[in-house]
């Protein structure tokens, strides 16, 4: 093989590689943005289910606290303690 075939050959070696490392970049940053966009959907997913969940709290409490003044409302007095809600 002769000088100029050689260099053709390896030109065209090195053309292949860095098409092949070019595919590659691509390809890693196709997963990267797909990845990022998983990563996306499972924050807002995350988010709506806290949300949901502090809604669940916040009804929880109301029903608590209704319960509450229901229960202090029907309970009867003891003659001599003294009222919810007073000082001493």
């Amino acid at each position: 093989m002769d000088a100029e075939a050689r260099l053709r050959d390896l030109t065209s070696r090195v053309r292949a590689l860095e098409a092949g490392a070019l595919i590659t970049d691509m390809t890693t940053t196709l997963g990267i943005i797909h990845v990022a966009d998983d990563v996306a959907q499972l924050r807002n997913e995350v988010l709506q289910d806290l949300a949901a969940l502090g809604d669940e709290v916040t009804a929880l409490r109301r029903h608590v606290a209704a319960l509450s003044s229901s229960i202090h409302r029907d309970k009867p007095r003891i003659s001599g303690s003294p009222s919810p809600g007073s000082t001493i």
